[in-house]
């Protein structure tokens, strides 16, 4: 009678901190968990908007007939569009998805370029008026001297290349390659653990 009245005083305070205590790691391990994107996720997130925003301007391009580009740097991109009445490369304004963006601090670009054997020549001829007008420009207007490395021209082509996101701020490391082939859709690989 006596171990049957001990049973229904019912928990002890250290069962009820155990408990607590179980709970609490349940709860910082879903919070850990679903709080933010974990790194692959935020890596396949740029890559998206990367080739979201490249097909927008390649579409835009073609309808406006327009020549469009991309500054790539090892940090960011910004859209760029040609002005044919002025002769240079002017930063796309609006929407503003595609002024400069910059990626998360763990994360970097690599562009790899191929050939351009079927560039137009009045946009090649252009394009090297404009880079050798920029040399001898003594200007810290940065703004000014702007280039893009990939070219969305007014025909629906782009300029090949391989565009490789990066996150290599911990292990594993994290890689993702959008390539382009001459024209749209870009092609996406799977998130990898070696550089391609």
């Amino acid at each position: 009678m006596h171990a049957s009245r001990r049973s229904e005083a019912g928990f002890t305070l250290l069962e009820i901190m155990l408990v607590m205590a179980l709970l609490a790691v349940v709860v910082a391990v879903v919070l850990v968990n679903y709080s933010g994107d974990s790194r692959d996720d935020k890596l396949k997130q740029e890559a998206y908007r990367f080739q979201q925003l490249f097909h927008y301007a390649a579409e835009t391009a073609l309808m406006r007939q327009q020549e469009w580009g991309v500054l790539v740097k090892p940090d960011g991109y910004k859209f760029l569009v040609y002005l044919p009445d002025k002769d240079l490369w002017q930063p796309v304004e609006t929407p503003a998805s595609l002024a400069w963006h910059q990626l998360p601090e763990q994360q970097q670009l690599q562009l790899e370029l191929e050939g351009l054997p079927w560039q137009q020549d009045s946009l090649l001829g252009a394009l090297n008026a404009q880079r050798e007008r920029l040399e001898h420009l003594q200007t810290d207007d940065e703004e000014e001297a702007v280039l893009p490395h990939i070219f969305i021209l007014s025909s629906g082509e782009i300029t090949p290349f391989e565009l490789l996101f990066q996150d290599e701020s911990q292990r594993p490391f994290w890689y993702l390659q959008l390539r382009g082939e001459f024209s749209i859709p870009l092609l996406r690989t799977e998130l990898l653990d070696r550089a391609p």
